[in-house]
């Protein structure tokens, strides 16, 4: 018969006996020589590397240029005066032009302006309606004295034709001779200055009334651009009606 407490003695003893086991066999494990494993072999010659093919990226859709958009550009304005401009260079020049009238000074700048443009006194007429519409003249004087003196002196110088201008705007003037023609007047002109008279004009007659420029021909080329362009001032003229010679 055992004694009471020996069955828990002898379990305590196993239990002893058992951890001492296994921490021998650990410590056993820890101690004890390992032959490490043979390295892994590896047939390096019959390794190849394979290139692997080029991925290409995937092709892009063509862009598309868009045609450009055409843009609707506002004309130009082209000023009141250049279209006149335009309009006139592309009428034909007429034939007759005129004034409604002209005195000594527009004469002169008018017969100097058709010259530039390529005109000479053969080519073109400056015609009245009177039959004796033009005349050679002293300009007014101050007074009915200086009047008397000039055609004294005229006289003096072996000119006979004229005559005192008593009333009307060129009162005082002295007439020196009426002719039918601007080309005729001209030359009584000269006249007189080889004679020694200074001073003299020819002009229309103050109640000859309108003055047309005709041509002998047709206007071309230069001519007919220039009639139709820039007139000096207060002598640009009318279009009117060629008459017959």
């Amino acid at each position: 018969m055992d004694r009471p407490g020996s069955g828990m003695r002898r379990l305590i003893g196993l239990l002893l006996l058992l951890n001492l086991g296994l921490a021998v066999v650990g410590l056993g494990f820890m101690f004890w020589p390992v032959k490490p494993d043979a390295a892994v072999e590896f047939n390096g010659d019959k390794i190849k590397l394979v290139a692997l093919p080029e991925v290409q990226p995937p092709a892009q859709p063509p862009t598309q240029e868009l045609a450009p958009v055409p843009t609707t550009e506002a004309e130009p304005t082209v000023p009141a005066l250049e279209k006149e401009s335009a309009q006139a260079a592309a009428a034909p020049a007429p034939e007759c032009l005129s004034w409604k009238r002209l005195d000594a000074d527009a004469v002169q700048t008018l017969t100097g302006h058709l010259k530039r443009l390529g005109l000479n006194s053969g080519s073109y007429e400056l015609r009245l309606a009177q039959r004796l519409g033009w005349w050679v003249y002293l300009p007014p004087l101050p007074d009915a004295n200086a009047q008397r003196a000039a055609i004294e002196d005229a006289r003096v110088k072996g000119i006979t034709d004229l005559a005192p201008v008593r009333s009307g705007p060129l009162t005082n003037a002295v007439s020196l001779g009426a002719f039918p023609s601007l080309d005729k007047a001209r030359a009584h002109a000269e006249v007189l200055a080889a004679k020694g008279l200074k001073g003299m004009k020819y002009a229309p007659r103050p109640e000859a009334g309108e003055v047309r420029l005709v041509l002998a021909g047709k206007p071309e080329g230069k001519v007919a651009e220039g009639l139709m362009g820039e007139w000096p001032k207060g002598l640009k003229p009318a279009a009117c009606v060629p008459e017959s010679p």
